[in-house]
């Protein structure tokens, strides 16, 4: 974090002079009107269920587990289920900010549908009306000290605690109009992002469905390639144009 927001002339704080104090707990200078709080003071840490023990009945549509596996390629054939009965604090939507906080410690948007969370991640939300924008780059910002937690134990697996999140040092404002309007900016490149993952998960879908098919000599291609493809080409660049610019 660079504090250069734009300051009430609309200018960047930092860069414009805007007053800097020192804080002995963050060994940096922070504007005069932030003060040092921790991970918990902007977002609600939720930990998913032991899933295995709420196996879906016979009459009952089943929700596909959320694991690290599934953080990383999305739901298989090979994801597990849980009953949709689970409560609704571990149900994970599209849009929702997922930290694994075992053995692979990863923050992401979440974009491949409705879903039941396994335990190792937690499901963030928002605390005190911090925006997501804010809490999930001071999250993605912090992983880093929890990988070097986690490296200086010298164990196979990393494992944060709910006692290293209140123990996490970070700058937050006093006034929160700034991240308000950073929010109103970072959301619809958020919603974007979550639609885009959609569609190449739809277009995957369709690939998978259809190539076997192709293979097997039992569909046929009647419509220009090269326009389908060129399609899927402009969808990727605009995932990795958005990620560039977030």
């Amino acid at each position: 974090m660079q504090f250069d927001f734009p300051n009430t002339e609309g200018k960047p704080y930092k860069s414009s002079s805007g007053k800097m104090v020192w804080n002995e707990k963050l060994k940096r200078e922070i504007p005069e009107e932030w003060h040092c709080g921790n991970l918990f003071e902007i977002a609600t840490f939720t930990n998913g269920l032991a899933c295995q023990k709420f196996r879906p009945k016979d009459d009952e549509v089943p929700l596909p587990v959320i694991k690290i596996r599934e953080m990383h390629d999305g739901i298989s054939s090979d994801t597990e289920e849980v009953s949709p009965n689970i409560p609704e604090l571990v149900k994970v939507y599209n849009g929702d900010v997922l930290f694994s906080w075992s053995a692979s410690l990863e923050v992401m948007l979440w974009a491949c549908g409705l879903g039941g969370l396994n335990q190792h991640i937690f499901k963030v939300t928002s605390a005190n009306d911090f925006p997501k924008s804010f809490y999930y780059f001071q999250l993605l910002n912090y992983v880093d000290v929890f990988k070097k937690m986690a490296e200086a134990r010298k164990t196979t697996m990393g494992h944060i605690t709910q006692d290293h999140l209140q123990q996490s040092t970070i700058a937050i404002p006093d006034n929160k109009d700034i991240v308000d309007k950073f929010e109103k900016r970072i959301s619809p490149i958020f919603a974007q992002m979550v639609k885009l993952q959609e569609e190449i998960q739809q277009l995957s879908k369709q690939r998978d469905e259809l190539l076997p098919l192709l293979m097997n000599g039992h569909a046929s291609l009647n419509y220009d390639l090269s326009a389908f493809y060129s399609s899927i080409v402009q969808n990727l660049l605009s995932v990795a144009g958005l990620a560039l610019a977030v």
